[in-house]
């Protein structure tokens, strides 16, 4: 494949490109360099026809920028570019951004929690289906998961087809139940309203929160005592912080007020802090550039996907063949 070849990996194309171990690699170096995001973060298109969004990142180190198109839960694609802005790879992601997700708690966990030997997960949904995987790969000390979820049989599903593993996967009755057998626990449902609160919780424990509002709000203002999250700026936080902000709860400001540092400053060697740990993930788009650039990279090496120049060769060139013959007649 010639360098300057565009990639296009299509659906499925990317699955298992990527192993737990090089998504954790991949984003601790993406959260060590300092964030650089489209501005604004995200930009929606939502018309009766298309219900779109982009948000777009760049790795400056890395030398890879891009972003990614969002049209539903399972339609998700990554456009790299170089930093010059030569394009260099359109990659379909949905798997990609359920490794990149799971990655992220796990990565989260291994900075703010890493002698864990218990976890809860609630939730058991496609994204929660990595976290086994990357948890053990980030987690040396890791022996049991606790999971629990709104429905058990979607609990006894998720325990039953997991890939048996270093890590013993123990149904919970409920969220709270899950947590009381926990060290380290996360979060990572589609709930609208929480299901796990302060007083399920005890001190010392570290909560990871990815959901879309599963955490209250008493989890930071009256347990947390220490809050981190992958993205510095919460002006536009989603997830539980979104559902906080918009339901009274917390404003932004004091949002902003309680963060003790971002991430990033964990992956570069600060220490955490101890105590209890709340951490609340955002998703930022440089974790997808991370992973779907890896992705092209293996798949170059093993000749996948479809390729086409996009740059045009230096000096004339001669059309390669037998001149094609001049049509006189259609006859």
């Amino acid at each position: 494949m010639d360098i300057d070849d565009f990639l296009i990996l299509r659906s499925g194309e990317a699955v298992g490109l990527v192993t737990p171990e090089e998504a954790l690699a991949a984003l601790e170096a993406a959260w060590r360099e300092a964030t650089t995001l489209s501005a604004p973060t995200a930009m929606a298109l939502d018309t009766p026809a298309a219900a779109l969004r982009v948000k777009g990142g760049a790795l400056p180190q890395a030398g890879v920028a891009g972003f990614r198109l969002m049209a539903g839960p399972a339609r998700e694609w990554v456009l790299l570019a170089d930093l010059a802005g030569q394009p260099l790879a359109l990659v379909e992601a949905a798997w990609l951004r359920a490794l990149r997700t799971a990655a992220s708690a796990a990565l989260a966990a291994r900075l703010l929690a890493p002698g864990a030997r218990s976890a809860a997960l609630i939730g058991a949904g496609r994204i929660a289906a990595h976290l086994p995987a990357v948890l053990a790969a980030a987690l040396p000390a890791l022996a049991t998961l606790h999971v629990a979820a709104r429905r058990a049989e979607a609990v006894a599903a998720f325990c039953e087809t997991q890939p048996e593993g270093t890590l013993r996967l123990q149904p919970a009755a409920s969220p709270a139940a899950a947590a009381a057998e926990a060290d380290l626990v996360i979060t990572l449902t589609s709930a609208t309203t929480p299901v796990l609160a302060a007083a399920d919780l005890r001190p010392g424990q570290t909560v990871i929160g990815l959901g879309a509002a599963d955490l209250a709000a008493d989890v930071l203002t009256g347990w947390a005592t220490a809050f981190y999250s992958d993205a510095t700026d919460l002006s536009a936080a989603g997830g539980s912080p979104g559902a906080w902000i918009a339901a009274g709860a917390v404003t932004q400001a004091a949002l902003a007020a309680r963060l003790t540092a971002g991430l990033g400053a964990l992956a570069a060697g600060a220490a955490p802090a101890q105590g209890n740990i709340l951490a609340v993930l955002q998703g930022l788009a440089t974790g997808d550039v991370a992973l779907a650039d890896w992705a092209r990279r293996k798949a170059r090496l093993r000749r996948m996907g479809l390729r086409f120049p996009i740059v045009e060769p230096a000096g004339p060139t001669r059309p390669r063949g037998p001149a094609p013959r001049r049509v006189r007649s259609f006859r």
